[in-house]
């Protein structure tokens, strides 16, 4: 008799300690994700790119991106993490959806740099790296090389 005594003793003891420590659980589970679901958050609407503009760390990568990963703004976010360019590939595929570069990122080979904003990435991302004009190869534009855009387009139409 006092077995069974002594055995309901410990049992409602193990379920008192069971029942006392569970919500704590909870309620840090429940803390780590707000504090993850707030990171993402700011992470998205927020203009910031994972370095500092001129900022020591800040370093670029060649990034190829092929046609079976473009098709994915989770699959090119995923590259890009590993890289160390960008913080979250979530964050990175839910900004490109909302901005509307899901579906228009193209494959191929792009310099991305670790202070770039996401916004900036899908921007280079979208365009084609083939149809860069022979004056811009340098990273040269109109402006850079005295002719205005008028000037460009006169050209284009005089034949000059």
């Amino acid at each position: 008799m006092d077995n069974n005594i002594e055995k309901t003793g410990l049992f409602e003891t193990v379920v008192g300690i069971i029942m006392d420590v569970a919500p704590i659980i909870c309620v840090l589970i429940i803390i780590a994700w707000a504090g993850r679901a707030y990171a993402e958050g700011y992470g998205l609407f927020v203009q910031k790119s994972l370095d500092s503009p001129g900022d020591v760390q800040a370093h670029s990568e060649m990034v190829t991106i092929s046609e079976e990963d473009a098709s994915s703004a989770l699959r090119v976010g995923k590259i890009l993490e590993d890289m160390d360019l960008i913080s979250s590939r979530y964050s990175f595929a839910v900004k490109a959806r909302l901005t509307g570069y899901s579906h228009s990122i193209l494959p191929g080979d792009y310099i991305i740099s670790s202070d770039m904003t996401a916004e900036q990435i899908l921007e280079k991302l979208s365009a084609d790296p083939a149809a860069v004009p022979e004056n811009q190869a340098d990273g040269e534009t109109p402006a850079d090389t005295g002719q205005s855009d008028t000037q460009e387009e006169n050209k284009d139409v005089w034949g000059q």
